[in-house]
């Protein structure tokens, strides 16, 4: 859920905002920051096909909004009642809009377009196209469905802000080092061909020594603000008498880029953010500051609430915080996926897609030096842990300060997930690098994980892998790391000290041993299922140890020498192991210590499940232009077939199983789980199924719920929690007796044997269980004994036909069938009279007893 990528917009009563969050648009609750609807949810049911660039609330009608795509078209929403009213198509992607009700039925927008020149095209083809140079340009479109045109009205560089005045007259556009003001209360005229020159005196254009980077209109007077990459706002007074030569003020104290200014609607305040995560808030008559610090990430966007009361800060780390503007503290935060805004060549996904095995949350990468546990179900940010503190400005001057990085994360392999391990470190080229072990322990009264131990450099190499081990039974918790120094340790729990008065020993973790084998160098490992095997990859010699006794088992080698492992896993309740090179996977089976299977395909990723024996690869389609396509196959140890193939459409930067929301697909008598991938866009994705399907069913198993609990509170009441149930049965319970009757025919079921109408009383008011028990007994057998004497008139009816078919045929055999029959049922009779379920045995006399 991307949240911060363009600004919001809030409702007339100022109770909900408006968020563009990719294809579709989320409305927010300021009170709960919950999301309470999805406009645009599929493209079947006439939402987007591309990113949604701006939202705009009908200037006409304050329950319409207008939404503006890459796309190319403009579609108009009734988003109380989530219903689209009309679709305009514009044919060009949008970038910016603007609306105004004093326009008659005009819309200003922005779109981006490649260079046409020769040097730039030239200099695009040397980068392979990472260097293309685009341009912006400002058009108008009209939304009367009589004359509905599109006017190019000026070409700049690309766009960083479009605003209109408060009263309709002016528009600005701000590209780079240029700022356009444009008189538009009298250019509904401009032709279809263009700006003539009679227009040309309503078009200016300023240049500004540094670069635009956002711009505000006042709401009352004659002035634009804008903000520059040194962190300085300017305010233009270029109205009236100072059109040629406009009198500017300039204000700073960014250290940094300005992202984002917005003004008070009085105009007496300007609202400013950026760089620094502070909200900076200028008092435009007397020039006084007031600060708001330590927001956590960078300002994005600003916007402030119809009434005045809130403002909306979008951040970088993909967050929205709703602050009240009485007392400036904080009332909702809202987060999504922090993953999905950090720069991702200083941060890279190191630690991969996890699942927690407490609570199902994924545990990935967040905002530097940090993890977060996210619901990927009801997406949902559920907590950010720092590994490593740090300040959250980052950087001094214009030179970037090396972030740390969490490059593994572990956590123990049970339902309590008492353990995490994480893997972090720093090298800036320039000192000593950082490298640190963590484990922590779930603190059950915080909800959190807390530091328990921290290993200053545990080796003098990057660690490439570090796992747990699977314990069985009371053994103390054990980890693994394996490095590039040429060594693998073991970590074990242990007590320091002894414990005295009482108070138990501290708990640590510490190196219980060190292996290496040869001088080659450890890149992946992995526990076998009940933990008493561990299986390190030295390129490709797969070597078994004892982490117990740190004793060399066994050595399997697979050839060519210049394959070398890249994965390795062993998989659950089962005896293989699996290993895969860059373009071969291999299945060994240790109980021959030979390959069972192997298979030639380009692996990128090779994860196992962890709650059966299935695995999956990730690679990429060799039929696809450019790597464009990806296809994960899911095997079982047994077989080279894969039991599932998924195809995406793009790159898979992570997979994982989600092993608590299966697809329902079967294989045999096991389901498929569902896989979670991010994909090359740094989104979260369920393959098999949408994220809203599972949604819409865990709302379906909550409202199923609600709906038992208020019919069993309507079957309650006052006197039946005093005087027990009433004797009169109502038309309804008649109805579901004689559909049980007419199911059952005639069968007396357990359940309604135990149903008895002699304890349908408060327990307050009933007699002694003891003075119960021949009663309740009595009508049990009763019951019994009537069933049984029905079903043996029935059975000795049938005989009697039979019998009498036989005679008739010349048979005389029935008569002695049928005291045959007879008999058995006495005996029947007799067992049912003298023998009773051992559980109502057990039951009354634990009763009797107390």
């Amino acid at each position: 859920m991307r949240l911060s990528d363009y600004p919001m917009v809030y409702t007339s009563d100022s109770n909900y905002i408006f968020s563009c969050n990719g294809k579709s648009i989320r409305i927010l609750s300021i009170e709960t920051g919950q999301v309470v609807r999805i406009l645009s949810s599929s493209v079947e049911d006439g939402g987007h096909s591309e990113k949604v660039t701006t939202v705009i609330l009908n200037p006409k009608n304050p329950l319409q909004l207008y939404s503006a795509s890459l796309d190319g078209t403009i579609k108009l929403w009734d988003f109380n009642d989530a219903v689209l009213l009309k679709t305009y198509e514009v044919g060009v992607p949008i970038t910016h809009m603007v609306v105004h009700e004093s326009l008659s039925n005009h819309v200003y927008l922005i779109t981006t377009k490649k260079s046409t020149k020769k040097y730039d095209q030239y200099q695009a083809r040397k980068s392979g196209g990472l260097r293309v140079k685009e341009n912006s340009v400002l058009l108008r479109f009209s939304l009367a469905s009589s004359q509905r045109k599109l006017v190019r009205l000026l070409k700049t560089r690309v766009c960083c802000g479009l605003a209109i005045s408060s009263d309709g007259e002016y528009l600005v556009v701000a590209g780079r080092y240029k700022l356009h003001v444009i008189h538009i209360a009298a250019g509904n005229g401009i032709e279809e061909g263009g700006v003539t020159e009679k227009d040309e005196a309503r078009f200016r254009c300023y240049l500004t020594p540094e670069k635009i980077t956002c711009l505000a209109f006042h709401p009352t007077e004659g002035c634009i603000a804008t903000g520059s990459e040194t962190g300085r706002i300017t305010l233009w007074y270029c109205f009236g008498k100072n059109v040629d030569r406009p009198v500017t003020t300039t204000m700073h104290w960014h250290a940094h880029q300005v992202s984002a200014i917005a003004f008070s609607a009085d105009g007496t305040y300007l609202l400013s953010g950026g760089e620094e995560a502070v909200l900076v808030i200028w008092q435009l008559q007397t020039g006084h500051k007031q600060f708001l610090p330590r927001l956590g990430s960078e300002i994005k966007h600003i916007t402030i609430s119809p009434d005045q009361g809130l403002y909306a800060i979008s951040h970088q780390d993909n967050s929205i915080n709703v602050i009240r503007s009485v007392d400036l503290k904080i009332k909702t935060v809202i987060q999504g996926l922090k993953f999905a805004h950090v720069n991702h060549i200083t941060n890279p996904l190191s630690t991969g897609l996890i699942i927690e095995p407490r609570n199902g949350h994924v545990v990935l990468n967040g905002t530097p030096g940090t993890i977060q546990f996210y619901d990927v179900v009801k997406e949902q940010h559920i907590m950010e842990l720092e590994i490593t503190p740090r300040n959250k400005v980052s950087r001094t001057d214009e030179k970037d300060i090396i972030q740390p990085q969490v490059m593994h994360c572990a956590f123990t392999n049970d339902k309590a997930a008492r353990w995490m391990a994480t893997v972090d470190g720093r090298d800036d080229k320039e000192t000593t690098p950082e490298l640190y072990l963590k484990f922590w322990e779930y603190d059950d009264d915080a909800h959190t994980y807390v530091l328990n131990t921290r290993v200053d450099a545990p080796h003098s190499g990057a660690i490439t892998s570090c796992m747990f081990n699977p314990r069985q039974g009371n053994q103390a918790p054990m980890a693994v790391t394996t490095s590039l120094d040429g060594t693998f340790k073991i970590w074990e729990l242990t007590h320091q000290g002894e414990a005295r008065r009482g108070i138990e020993a501290e708990r640590a973790w510490g190196c219980r041993s060190t292996g290496f084998y040869r001088d080659m160098i450890p890149h992946c490992a992995g526990f076998s299922p009940d933990g008493s095997l561990l299986a390190i990859a030295y390129g490709q010699i797969i070597t078994l140890w004892n982490p117990y006794l740190n004793t060399l088992q066994g050595v399997l080698v697979q050839p060519p020498e210049n394959r070398p492992i890249k994965h390795l896993t062993f998989l659950k309740n089962s005896p293989f192991l699996i290993a895969a090179t860059k373009d071969h996977l291999y299945c060994w089976n240790l109980l021959t210590c030979s390959v069972w299977w192997s298979y030639q395909i380009k692996i990128d990723k090779l994860i196992a499940s962890q709650t059966n024996a299935n695995f999956m690869v990730t690679c990429p389609d060799p039929t696809a232009n450019q790597g464009a396509q990806h296809r994960i196959f899911v095997f079982k140890p047994t077989s080279p077939k894969p039991v599932s193939t998924e195809v995406t459409s793009k790159k898979i930067r992570a997979a994982t199983f989600m092993p608590d929301t299966g697809r329902g697909v079967k294989d045999g008598a096991e389901d498929i789980e569902s896989i979670l991938i991010m994909n090359h866009g740094y989104d979260l994705e369920i393959l098999g199924r949408t994220i809203e399907d599972l949604q819409a069913e865990a709302l379906a198993e909550a409202e199923k719920a609600r709906a038992l609990a208020a019919e069993a509170e309507k079957q309650k009441s006052m006197l039946t929690d005093i005087f027990g149930k009433s004797g009169k049965i109502s038309s309804v319970e008649k109805k579901k007796e004689r559909q049980q009757e007419g199911a059952s025919r005639g069968m007396v079921s357990k359940k309604n044997m135990v149903r008895n109408p002699l304890f349908d009383a408060p327990s307050h008011v009933m007699a002694p269980v003891s003075s119960l028990y021949e009663a309740f007994m009595g009508q049990m057998l009763t019951q019994n004994k009537a069933a049984k004497e029905e079903a043996k008139a029935k059975k000795k009816q049938q005989q009697q036909e039979q019998a009498q078919e036989e005679q008739a045929n010349g048979e005389s055999s029935a008569t002695h069938d049928v005291d045959m029959a007879d008999g058995e049922e006495n005996k029947d009779d007799a067992t049912v009279d003298t023998e009773l379920p051992s559980s109502l045995v057990q039951f009354f006399s634990s009763r009797l007893t107390l």
